[in-house]
């Protein structure tokens, strides 16, 4: 496995638990599929992000 997969990997990992932490935060009583989908979202959006920030560094 090569370093830029981990690292995008971690940065999603981070990314996703950034954002579930917020969203159980102010909104804790969610319904499950929602917290799913929110999570799905938050995945993908940090895949994207992750990309162009560590594609940077290069």
């Amino acid at each position: 496995m090569k370093i830029k997969k981990l690292d995008r990997a971690l940065f999603i990992g981070l990314f996703v638990g950034i954002i579930i932490f917020i969203k159980e935060f102010f909104f804790p009583d969610t319904n499950a599929f929602l917290s799913i989908l929110i999570s799905a979202l938050a995945a993908l959006i940090g895949y994207f992000v992750g990309g162009k920030l560590l594609s940077r560094s290069d």
